[in-house]
């Protein structure tokens, strides 16, 4: 079931979920395919794809595991959704998953740098360190972050003891540690703040969060989800329809469910009036604030 061989008799599990985004997935598979260690097996979560997707991974690796959705997993639910196959495969606790999305760069020694820190570990959530794709610049002291649950914000770790939370673009993590976390919660967090609210959880279960030494994945610029400035670029009845859409990433919906889950009760009320009082400001914006003309073509 595994792509390749090794020497170790851990294993790892990669799960990718995709959706409609063909050549970025078949273009990161095949720098799996340049990879020194070898003892990995792919899961390819496809939720919903109709580009072929699916066809185009199984031409490139037909020993690739795909688990098919409808469209409707979103993030948190297809890392959910690949978990619940694993057992299929006949994981271990001492097995090694990585969550990692298709839109980020690797080098050739990713995996066998990543695997080698794994080896020295227990207990431990290891993020990839987070660099610039073009420049190769180390971003955000390399991902690490510091969730702030008193005021629901979120800074880089300016040091290793204030992590308490990652993303997971490039996690590192044995099967053991995600089941005494409790995995995902794709029901009130499919998509934003699912990560966070897991790895918050793993931390306060006493587990290490850690970003890798040597191990980096580029972040490439663009954004897949729709943040306020693209918002304001469309029609006003458009924007309105998408203020609660999970492609959001201010969806107050989102962020109300992840104070549920992570702030303190005492702090709660506090934390949803701050919330949909930002909401109620975005939504007068949206229809106030004109679109941006349309550039007329040149003669």
């Amino acid at each position: 079931m595994s792509i390749g061989s090794s020497s170790t008799a851990t294993r790892l599990f990669i799960l990718l979920p995709v959706c409609n985004r063909r050549e970025i997935t078949t273009a990161f598979v095949a720098a799996l395919s340049q990879q020194s260690w070898r003892g990995f097996t792919l899961v390819l979560i496809d939720d919903g794809s109709t580009d072929g997707t699916a066809a185009a991974v199984r031409a490139l690796w037909p020993t690739v595991e795909v688990v098919t959705g409808t469209g409707a997993w979103w993030w948190a639910g297809s890392l959910h959704q690949g978990c619940r196959h694993l057992p299929q495969l006949g994981v271990t606790d001492d097995d090694v998953l990585l969550l990692i999305n298709d839109d980020v760069v690797i080098a050739p020694r990713f995996l066998g740098e990543a695997m080698a820190e794994m080896a020295e570990t227990r207990g431990t959530l290891l993020l990839a360190r987070q660099t610039d794709a073009r420049t190769g610049e180390v971003i955000d002291n390399g991902g690490g972050v510091h969730a702030d649950l008193r005021e629901l914000r979120f800074n880089a770790a300016r040091t290793p003891e204030e992590i308490n939370c990652l993303p997971t673009r490039g996690l590192f993590l044995r099967w053991g540690d995600l089941q005494r976390a409790g995995g995902f919660r794709p029901r009130s967090l499919p998509h934003y703040l699912s990560d966070y609210e897991f790895t918050l959880r793993a931390h306060r279960a006493g587990m290490h969060l850690r970003v890798a030494r040597t191990a980096t994945v580029g972040v490439k610029a663009e954004q897949t989800g729709l943040a306020d400035e693209s918002l304001l670029a469309l029609p006003r009845l458009r924007r309105l329809a998408l203020l609660f859409s999970r492609r959001f990433k201010d969806n107050p919906w989102t962020w109300s469910s992840f104070a549920w889950h992570t702030a303190a009760p005492a702090r709660l009320p506090y934390l949803l009036l701050k919330i949909w009082t930002h909401f109620a400001i975005r939504f007068w914006r949206c229809l106030i604030v004109p679109p941006a003309p349309k550039l007329k073509p040149r003669a």
